[in-house]
């Protein structure tokens, strides 16, 4: 299926559903960014933002709709100077895929976010926003269950990537962050940042098969996890998921790109064990690769990652360069 054929099927979903305060509804992730003629890979899946005035649903997360896997989620229509702030917002809204306007208050939206996306103060301003959620790392709270303490520090610890897509104008995307991150570093000269924030992550050093062994222990858990759709992460562990967050996965780890992968392979199994503790040995042998299997261990990488943002900031400005921004009127950038 083509990129603007699995658009069409979200648009029909959309006809069908309306929330209160409904303003409209936007592609939010990677097929954003492509053509409409390529060819929708099997390991994607629409992501589509639903705008309301008013209160905000929960996210309905991962289904599959006339065959394509949809991700819907919600957020607050706002002035276009807090979607340019976001790093969630900003990128989708500054494509411009609409997949409803009865209003028309998104386009225009839209249209504002567009023409300002590219500004330099607005790149910073996000960049901003990530750097602290990483800075945030200082006080990692590593007294929770395995699980949450986990998830409280991988999506951090993986933040320097965002930054990095941000600042060079590309697709900040989800799974594939490190991948991603390596292309735009390795096109610009910084491919050696790229072996730092694996290294920061904790699998710089990892093999293809070591890596290939904890995917396969995790495939083991996620087929056998009891998941609920009405608790987080439950739509991210169906079987219509598994696509993604398992072959998607495998697809990176055959294509060299092993190290990469770590990243989701660690989110994954830590999700799986919000809801049961199968694995959990298997769980803890990965952690114990990373350099992070104890919580005196999680809080020293933490503070190292957190002592590596003057580096990251280096680099932010690096790519900001290449695309002919100039510095910042200031001695210390945000």
């Amino acid at each position: 299926m083509k990129i603007g054929e699995a658009r069409a099927v979200a648009v029909r979903w959309l006809a069908g559903h309306r929330v209160p305060g409904f303003t409209g509804a936007y592609v939010s992730g990677s097929v954003a960014w492509l053509p409409v003629e390529t060819e929708l890979p099997i390991t994607s899946d629409v992501d589509l933002m639903i705008m309301v005035n008013g209160e905000v649903p929960p996210k309905l997360g991962k289904f599959r709709h006339e065959g394509v896997l949809l991700e819907v989620g919600y957020a607050p229509l706002q002035p276009a100077e807090n979607v340019l702030a976001s790093p969630a917002l900003a990128p989708g809204l500054s494509r411009g895929v609409l997949l409803a306007d009865p209003h028309g208050s998104l386009a225009a939206l839209h249209a504002a976010v567009a023409r300002e996306f590219a500004h330099p103060y607005w790149v910073r301003t996000r960049c901003a926003a990530l750097e602290g959620r990483i800075a945030a790392l200082a006080q990692l709270d590593v007294s929770r269950p395995l699980a949450e303490r986990v998830l409280s520090w991988v999506f951090p610890a993986s933040l320097p990537t965002l930054v990095v897509l941000t600042a060079a104008g590309a697709n900040p995307t989800v799974r594939r962050r490190y991948v991603a991150a390596r292309e735009v570093l390795t096109r610009y000269g910084e491919a050696e940042f790229h072996e730092e924030a694996l290294d920061w992550l904790g699998c710089a050093h990892l093999s293809r098969s070591r890596v290939a062994a904890h995917l396969e222990r995790l495939t083991d858990v996620y087929d056998r996890v009891p998941y609920d759709l009405a608790r987080p992460y439950g739509s991210d562990l169906t079987p219509e998921a598994r696509q993604i967050s398992i072959g998607g996965t495998r697809d990176l780890v055959e294509q060299g790109l092993h190290r990469e992968a770590v990243w989701w392979i660690v989110v994954t199994f830590a999700r799986c064990l919000t809801f049961a503790p199968y694995g959990t040995a298997a769980f803890q042998e990965l952690l114990d690769d990373l350099g992070v299997g104890t919580p005196a261990a999680m809080r020293q990488r933490a503070g190292a990652i957190v002592g590596g943002l003057p580096r990251l900031r280096q680099v932010r400005e690096a790519l900001m360069g290449r695309h002919g921004m100039a510095p910042p009127p200031w001695t210390n950038t945000p």
